[in-house]
């Protein structure tokens, strides 16, 4: 696959998941039946704003998503130095909205290898899901290579 088929796919899977972020971001937190009593029947074709969004603002979610497509472009494949640092950035700007274990995490002055496990061990927390919506761009990047392209050689190091 050519550098420009990779990067529209990838570039379409950012887009898809941002979408549908978008549209369950007004959502998010919300209580049980708040999707029917915001969308009745007939009127679901539309973005709304809600939550604190406006309408068609996606979440942290994406906006890591887009830093993890970024890395892997710009990077040539999976540099996780270069993706903690883009996170830890991003965090330092202050988004509008930031899990607080990945706050925790990306502050914690912890090296890119040590900073999730350390939280890990401390609070004995690491439920988040976040990184199921960061997942599909690598994915996309690496799909070309097979399972090949995502094991690991033995020296633990990606490839």
């Amino acid at each position: 696959m050519t550098s420009t088929g990779r990067r529209s796919r990838v570039v379409g899977t950012v887009l898809g998941a941002a979408v549908g972020d978008a549209l369950g971001a007004p959502f998010e937190f919300g209580a049980a039946g708040a999707f029917s009593t915001g969308y009745p029947p007939g009127h679901g074709d539309e973005m709304r704003a809600g939550g604190g969004w406006d309408t068609g603002e996606a979440t942290d979610d994406t906006q890591m998503a887009v830093l993890v497509a970024t890395s892997l472009l710009e990077r040539g494949g999976l540099d996780l130095p270069d993706m903690f640092a883009r996170f830890q950035r991003w965090a330092a700007a202050e988004p509008k909205d930031i899990g607080i274990q990945t706050e925790t995490v990306l502050n914690s002055g912890d090296p890119w290898d040590l900073a999730a496990p350390r939280h890990f061990r401390t609070s004995g927390r690491a439920a988040g899901n976040g990184s199921l919506m960061r997942a599909s761009t690598a994915a996309v990047y690496f799909a070309p290579g097979g399972s090949r392209a995502t094991s690991r050689r033995r020296t633990g190091s990606p490839r």
